[in-house]
């Protein structure tokens, strides 16, 4: 075939930079009259063809001869050779004629002598050079390990000599072939080598799509807009062959895509691609196919397993050594007991394009060897996958082996395996039962989807009244992470008084988690009544964890009254009570409790713990819950790179849970982060954000968040109005749009804000709750700023000591930096106003140093201000100062001068973020400098 082409590739080939570079360099060789050749190699799918389509498309000013190789006419000596060249046969009359017969008579009659052939091989070679005289020639040869083997001979010799000459030529092959051996001619001082399909042609490898790659394909040929959870499952099936994702794409119905439907257990591969995956493990012997089979299989084939598995009734019985073929094709590879699959597609392509009869008889092989007990998920799936119909004593040991994938893999493990019992289940109930089990762990694992069907089918299936019931609290409670809070709330309320009458334990999971939804809407009153039906649930001789739900919901019921006196002892239960208990709900409850007693070291040692629980035990839903608390301490702490990081982490992985509460939540996290560090444009985009979703679900605890997140930022930029009136509309707002916690946490900043205004009433009544509370729980970092609100509120040496008191025990708590700067900033502003210019100074410098070292511009601006008023120069670097730096913290300064990141530095020096913030504090210390313009002033 030739032709040229003029117009560009329909579709930007994605992730293909490095070959398309190759391709036009080879191009430009040709137009210079140097010669190029060039073989891409690689698995089936990789995009090759396309690639020689685009090569073909940016040719516009050659001669384009293209050929592919075809299975039925690799016997027929010279096929695709005369393929090739039959555009430009008419050329050959312009050769000598004894070189134009030779190439003519070869051409028809699929035979020369072999004292011929170096002639003919001369004779194409000058074909292809005349063609090219008056424009450039491009050859493209598709699939050239089919091509017959003569055709590939000439083609090889000719490519090893087009150098001066105006021709590129491009072959694509399949890799991990052997060189075609239709009908080969004798050897000769040109035959390929074995190990080469090509000899003295460079070949570059087709390598698998990097994922941003396949995620690109998807936009790009999608019909639809695919959802996140099905385009990272796409993704994950692709293994980044491009030919696979557009398969799905073409076989997934528009509801699939968008993730209103379930996708198919087993995503199919096309075709045309599972036939070229199957091509070389159809040419090999049976009892090879046969291992294969097995190991494909199994999800972590091992070797000792499937020879057990393939010995059966076999004699002799398979060895290791009957796998050495698939290994010389390089479709395996034996690593120790390993056998890995050199393309993961090729598992997928044996498996769907067997037999049914066949994959079942395969499965109960492997069942028959599998241990249930170390290896339980392969077990439920092969007893599952080679059985005809139900068997209740096979569900049972499937259900058995479920509790053993919980232990060793997790709740998604756990849940695959319920499922596979409860289809081995012949009666309805107990089938119920199991995929409700199923339904759980995929809830804990994450997977809100996926239980949401199972339960779907669950439901209809459910003959008892405790059975209804607890699914009605798995669904309820799907429904709390991302509905109505209040609705949610009632809902599990409802279902925790239909199980009070057979499970008091699952009765007080509902009724806790219904107390959490009350909270998260911010209704107390709510909140006490569930309280009210949980308490007479736990006893004296109760487990830890029942006495800690008990504890959780007294404790927090009373505080919400205002009876922090009470309260206190509760809450501080619930903390020793977690001590003893590894669990990620009650970690987070525990949590909880510290934000209340006002202990912000307790909130980040707890709820981290809390995170790393349940990533280990793969509880993935568990995870958003317990990041929207660790955030908290961080942020007030001056952690901002973590807080980012965390609340960033916690809304990402919401979103992939299908919790939009949660990630309403870590939404008002990221504005109130923005509020601290001064980017106005960014808090108020999250906080309109927030109020949005948080109204249409009733979430108080967001919504008062980001009303508070705007107050800082209106405070920070110097209007105490607007903050005022932020605050006490939020200390009116009832549920959905309030929360009794973050008005008590709001007083300090209300009382600066009500101070400033002149609204002294309003001022010592939201002081006098926050000294009620801090008085109870007795935090160093709530009493300093119960202080720092005295002081606000006082006059002259009263006023001083209530801030020295305040600084004192922000130095005891060392853990509120933030409103350590802060109390400095008041307290430096309140001894300018005194005509004290050498004490503000002091500490007016030390909260410019933490503001700038927060990145807090908005309160930077405030502190110079206030110390450009007392007629202060800023300090400047010290140059000669840099001398005392360690090695490392030279090269932390340098890479921060150079406007590196904390993150950024960190993963240039393999060290956390928080280290690196660790050591600037120091540089700027021992710098005598205070933000990172300094340093970099210093250094350039």
């Amino acid at each position: 075939m030739a032709g040229s082409y003029t117009g560009p590739p329909s579709h930007r080939l994605r992730g293909r930079e490095n070959e398309l570079r190759l391709l036009a360099d080879a191009l430009g060789e040709a137009r210079a009259r140097r010669g190029a050749c060039l073989l891409l190699s690689g698995g089936p799918g990789r995009g090759k063809t396309s690639l020689l389509e685009h090569t073909r498309a940016m040719a516009g000013d050659f001669t384009v001869l293209y050929a592919g190789g075809v299975p039925d006419e690799s016997d027929l000596a010279f096929a695709g050779l005369q393929r090739l060249l039959r555009p430009v046969e008419p050329v050959a009359d312009r050769m000598a004629e004894d070189r134009r017969d030779l190439l003519r008579r070869t051409l028809g009659g699929g035979a020369v002598a072999d004292a011929d052939r170096f002639a003919f091989y001369t004779g194409v070679l000058e074909l292809l050079t005349l063609a090219a005289q008056e424009e450039p020639l491009l050859l493209c040869v598709d699939d050239t390990d089919r091509l017959d083997g003569p055709s590939l001979d000439s083609l090889a010799f000719v490519a090893r000599r087009l150098t001066g000459t105006p021709v590129a030529a491009v072959f694509a092959a399949h890799g991990g072939h052997d060189k075609p051996t239709g009908a080969r001619l004798p050897s000769s001082v040109d035959e390929p080598t074995p190990d080469a399909l090509i000899p003295g042609v460079t070949e570059h490898i087709v390598e698998p799509l990097p994922e941003r790659a396949i995620h690109d394909v998807i936009t790009d040929h999608a019909p639809v807009a695919v959802g996140s959870a099905v385009r990272t499952a796409l993704v994950a099936a692709a293994h980044g062959n491009p030919a696979a994702v557009l398969g799905f794409l073409r076989c997934l119905t528009d509801g699939q895509l968008l993730g209103n439907d379930p996708l198919p257990e087993t995503l199919r591969l096309d075709g045309r691609l599972r036939a070229d995956l199957l091509t070389p493990y159809t040419e090999l012997a049976e009892p090879t196919r046969h291992l294969l089979l097995l190991a494909a299989l199994s999800r972590e084939p091992r070797a000792h397993v499937i020879l057990a598995a393939g010995a059966g009734d076999q004699d002799p019985a398979p060895t290791i050594a009957d796998l050495e073929p698939a290994e010389e094709r390089g479709l395996v590879r034996v690593d120790g007991d390993a056998i890995v699959f050199t393309d993961p597609l090729l598992r997928e392509a044996i498996a769907q394009g067997s037999a049914a009869g066949r994959l079942r008889a395969a499965h109960r092989e492997l069942a028959a060897v599998v241990d249930a007990e170390h290896a339980p998920v392969d077990f439920a799936l092969h007893t599952s996958s080679g059985t005809g119909s139900p068997d209740t004593g096979l569900a049972a040991a499937v259900a058995e082996a479920a509790l053993h994938a919980k232990r060793l893999e997790g709740s998604l493990a756990a849940s695959l395996t319920y499922e596979r019992a409860a289809g081995l289940t012949p009666e309805s109930d107990e089938r119920a039962c199991r995929l409700t089990s199923a339904a759980y762990e995929s809830y804990v694992a994450g997977r809100s989807d996926r239980a949401a069907r199972l339960l779907g089918r669950a439901r209809p299936l459910a003959v008892s009244d405790r059975r209804r019931a607890t699914v009605d609290l798995i669904d309820a409670q799907l429904y709390m992470r991302g509905g109505n809070a209040i609705d949610a709330a009632d809902r599990l309320l409802a279902a925790g008084r239909d199980l009070m009458p057979h499970d008091h334990t699952l009765a007080l999971r509902a009724f806790v988690r219904a107390a959490d939804s009350a909270s998260l809407a911010g209704d107390p009153v709510r909140f006490g009544r569930i309280t009210d039906l949980a308490l007479p649930l736990v006893r004296p001789d109760s487990s830890p964890s029942t006495r800690l739900i008990g504890a959780y919901l007294e404790g927090c019921a009373v505080s919400f009254r205002g009876d922090y006196v009470r309260s206190t002892p509760l809450l501080r239960s619930v903390n020793a009570l977690a001590a003893e208990i590894d669990k990620p709900s009650e970690l987070i409850w525990a949590g909880v409790t510290g934000l209340r007693l006002g202990d912000a070291p307790y909130v980040r040692s707890v709820t981290s713990r809390a995170v790393e629980v349940a990533r280990v035990r793969v509880e993935t839903a568990n995870v958003p819950a317990a990041l929207g608390f660790l955030v908290f301490s961080e942020f007030w702490s001056g952690r901002f790179p973590s807080a980012a990081g965390t609340a960033l982490t916690g809304l990402r992985v919401a979103r992939e849970c299908g919790q939009s509460v949660w990630a309403t939540q870590h939404l008002a996290s990221l504005a109130m982060i923005a509020a601290i560090q001064g980017d106005v444009e960014t808090c108020r985009i999250r906080a309109k954000a927030v109020a949005a979703q948080a109204g249409e679900n009733s979430l108080g605890l967001a919504s008062a968040l980001a009303a508070w997140a705007q107050a800082v930022l209106e405070l920070s930029r110097g209007n105490a109005a607007d903050a005022f009136f932020r605050l006490r509309a939020l200390a009116h707002a009832g549920p959905g749009h309030g929360h009794p916690t973050m008005r008590l946490l709001t007083a300090p900043h209300f009382v600066e804000a009500a101070t400033r205004m002149g609204e002294t009433d309003w001022a010592h009544t939201s002081l006098a709750g926050y000294r009620r509370w801090a008085e109870a729980v007795d935090s160093p970092g709530v009493l300093a700023l119960a202080a720092r609100c005295s002081g606000l509120l006082a006059c002259g040496d009263e006023a001083a000591d209530h801030f020295e008191n305040a600084l004192a025990l922000h130095r005891a708590c060392g853990d509120d930096d933030v409103e350590h700067a802060r109390t400095q900033l008041l307290f430096g502003a309140f001894l300018r106003r005194a005509r004290l210019p050498g004490r503000a100074r002091e500490h007016l410098y030390n909260a410019l140093e933490s503001f700038e070292r927060f990145g807090a511009r908005l309160w930077v601006r405030q502190t110079r201000a206030e110390l450009r008023a007392i007629g202060t120069s800023e300090r400047g670097p010290d140059p000669s100062a840099t001398s005392e730096l360690t090695a490392q913290q030279q090269q932390i300064a340098r890479l921060v001068a150079e406007g590196a990141t904390n993150r950024e530095v960190a993963a240039h020096m393999f060290i956390s973020p928080r280290t690196v913030e660790h050591h600037l504090r120091g540089i700027f210390r021992k710098l005598n400098i205070r933000s990172r313009v300094d340093l970099a002033r210093l250094f350039n």
